[in-house]
């Protein structure tokens, strides 16, 4: 599944623990008015207050009537409500049990915190997060993070340690920064078994820890999202506009992804250049040189991943780490 469907998916649960939850609140008070009728009779007279006090309020002849109108208003309810409570008490329930319950406080079950732009609560997070690694879309992160980096594993001689750490330092303080990163984009460079994918997993762990939401995809995938935006068969296909729309994208092994003719260089560049004019963040690994993604994508793409003025480059040079 898409991260997109994931999310879809979730959504549709958290509707239903919404559903859950309002029938388990009126199975509680109905229980609460069986055991005491009258709990019943102050729940009517309390809903009806707010009607009756706004309409002697309009019907008041002085500001100081309405007031004294919005104020008996105010000491009745909290009388009913205090009322409700030692009725509860008598029954043997606890006074919060009218009360809507939820999983997640925080959120309320709806899955979002924050005022407008609203982003996703950790409990959301956290279970896209799970659903993710239950079908392999983070699949690699529990072994491939900052906490699971061992410097002793790499050279020291002509001071790759030193390079690898500086990396893993820079990638480190870009994850925990998020979004309020110096750069809006990374590019990872150098040949393979450098340790590239490490620290892109490593980003991606870290700020999705964090709550925020995060796109990780390998070349090929991107073609693949490519491909099918650009033969158009399914209406609802949205692949590509997430990869766009992400507020992280992280794009591993570019440079290995097909090159087809139409969609390759062009989908690269309109993802690239909406990215940049959105103020998104992307981070990018790849095996070419600069001279090489030139060659490869031409200059407009090119250009647009090695801008010194939206972009920090890391070139990684050394042993291949997994041949030691």
């Amino acid at each position: 599944m898409t991260r997109a469907e994931h999310i879809r998916a979730l959504q549709e649960e958290y509707a239903r623990q919404r559903a859950r939850n309002e029938a388990d609140l009126e199975r509680r008070t109905a229980q609460a008015c069986a055991l005491e009728p009258e709990i019943a009779q102050l729940r009517q007279e309390s809903a009806s207050l707010a009607l009756k006090a706004m309409r002697s309020i309009l019907n008041a002849q002085s500001i100081a009537d309405r007031a004294q109108f919005a104020e008996d208003m105010k000491r009745r309810g909290r009388a009913i409500n205090a009322e409700i409570r030692a009725l509860l008490r008598k029954a043997g329930l606890s006074e919060d049990e009218l009360e809507m319950r939820y999983r997640c406080d925080k959120c309320k079950d709806t899955g979002y915190v924050g005022d407008a732009p609203a982003r996703f609560c950790d409990c959301f997070e956290m279970r896209l997060r799970l659903r993710q690694y239950e079908d392999g879309t983070m699949a690699g992160t529990q072994e491939q993070n900052f906490g699971t980096f061992d410097e002793s594993r790499i050279p020291e001689a002509d001071g790759q340690r030193q390079q690898l750490i500086k990396a893993r330092n820079l990638c480190k303080a870009y994850a925990d920064a998020f979004p309020d990163t110096d750069f809006k984009n990374l590019l990872l460079t150098g040949p393979g078994g450098l340790g590239k994918t490490f620290l892109l997993n490593c980003i991606f762990e870290r700020v999705t820890t964090r709550g925020f939401s995060a796109v990780r995809i390998t070349a090929f995938r991107m073609f693949e999202a490519m491909r099918q935006q650009h033969v158009g068969n399914d209406e609802k296909y949205q692949g590509f506009s997430e990869l766009i729309e992400a507020p992280l994208l992280l794009i591993d092994d570019l440079g290995t992804e097909p090159m087809m003719r139409n969609i390759t260089v062009e989908y690269l560049f309109t993802l690239l250049n909406e990215r940049i004019a959105a103020k998104r963040h992307t981070v990018v690994a790849t095996n070419l040189t600069p001279v090489q993604l030139n060659e490869r994508y031409g200059e407009r793409v090119a250009s647009r991943l090695l801008d010194k003025g939206v972009c920090g480059a890391i070139q990684l040079k050394g042993k291949d780490l997994r041949k030691l």
